[in-house]
């Protein structure tokens, strides 16, 4: 009869059989290993499809949270991954390339979120870490700063005019551009929009992250030229959109001798030269002065009126009469109203009437079947002009 000990023996064989059968089986489950029970080459890459497809398969080796398991090799733990992330899923087919156009769909990707980009191909990093897009990928020693595509510590174009368009910016640009978007590896945001606040982003639409407003300086982006006078005027607070139809942030002709287009509400698109407008409504048709130069509007009426029919010609009723005795047109015109004057500039209709701004000494009636006016026998204080007719005369 076997002694005890002999049993135990073969009890403890036994299990150790079976164990090494157990763990020498083939696991249908797991990936393929080579003969070192390695994986494959190229599993580097291809470890992400296999992930994706049966995620299961990786636990069975490297454990249920994929920190070892009994290959003592976590997925989180060694340098494969950036920041020693867990797995997870990417939003992009691995390897990227095939056609040109999914070659190209990268760079879409990265503008909704350049902070997506920055787990596996950069540095990792908060705002303000400056991070590099140099991690090795594949063939490319320095990642995507080897690429032939990317330079270094540059993950977008220069200029990138579209930028206004990228998605995440709060994050996304902080990550080079420093917290407060004051400068870090990339310039400070201030460098083009000179009027950001710190820690603001800017917004598209508003122009006053950039100029100032109404623009007050001598160089652009902030040249003040004309501005003033302009957006004084009713109707034209904030109204940048007028002059600027089409050249805001994040268009092509923004930046651009193109980024002057006049609306259509005052005139042709293309009236604007460099120097002057010409047939729009704000200036009666005429060719406006030169851009940040003068205009007495009070009382260079020339300036816009002509001596012709059709308003705001003058060559109508008694005014080339009267202008032949040298009278001037502020005598008749009180012009020192500006909003009168200038009643809605951002229509191609003239609200203010010219009868409206006559002086009340004319006794000027427009109710009358043909207009008439009586100049008073004591005119004001300051009035030059004498001989006026001293009975009712008609305009007409």
């Amino acid at each position: 009869m076997p002694s005890w000990t002999s049993l135990t023996k073969v009890l403890c064989l036994t299990v150790a059989c079976c164990t090494l059968f157990a763990c020498g089986k083939v696991n249908e489950k797991a990936p393929a290993l080579n003969s070192t029970n390695s994986h494959p080459a190229d599993w580097r890459t291809a470890h992400r499809v296999a992930y994706r497809q049966k995620p299961d398969s990786c636990r069975e080796c490297h454990g249920i949270d994929l920190k070892g398991g009994i290959t003592k090799v976590g997925c989180s733990t060694d340098s494969c991954h950036a920041g020693n992330h867990p797995p997870r899923a990417i939003i992009h087919p691995v390897p990227f390339k095939g056609t040109a156009d999914l070659n190209m769909a990268h760079g879409s990707l990265a503008k909704m979120d350049l902070t997506i980009c920055q787990d596996c191909h950069g540095t990792t990093g908060g705002a303000g870490s400056n991070p590099r897009f140099n991690l090795v990928y594949g063939n490319l020693p320095a990642g995507c700063e080897s690429s032939g595509c990317h330079n270094a510590n540059m993950a977008h174009p220069k200029p990138w005019k579209a930028h206004s368009s990228s998605g995440n910016q709060a994050n996304a640009c902080a990550l080079c551009h420093g917290a407060n978007y004051e400068g870090g590896v990339g310039p400070s945001c201030k460098s083009c929009h000179t009027q950001l606040q710190a820690g603001l982003l800017p917004v598209a639409g508003q122009c006053t992250s950039c100029h100032g407003y109404p623009p007050n300086g001598s160089v652009a982006p902030n040249k003040s030229g004309s501005h003033a006078t302009h957006l004084a005027l009713a109707g034209m607070s904030a109204n940048c959109a007028a002059c600027h139809t089409g050249g805001g942030s994040g268009t092509a002709n923004h930046a651009t001798t193109l980024t002057v287009s006049i609306a259509t509400t005052f005139g042709p698109a293309d009236s604007f030269n460099g120097t002057t407008c010409s047939n729009i409504s704000c200036h009666g048709g005429q060719i406006s002065p030169a851009w940040g130069g003068s205009l007495d509007v009070i009382a260079n009426c020339t300036g816009c009126h002509q001596s012709a029919v059709t308003y705001p010609g003058y060559h109508t009723g008694q005014h080339s009469k009267h202008l032949s005795v040298g009278l001037l047109c502020t005598d008749c015109h009180d012009m020192s109203n500006q909003s009168a004057h200038f009643g809605n500039v951002t229509t191609k209709l003239f609200e203010t009437l010219p009868h409206t701004t006559l002086r009340s000494y004319l006794s000027y009636d427009k109710t009358a079947q043909v207009p008439t006016c009586l100049v008073s026998s004591t005119l004001p204080p300051g009035v030059q002009f004498t001989g006026c007719h001293s009975d009712t005369r008609k305009w007409q």
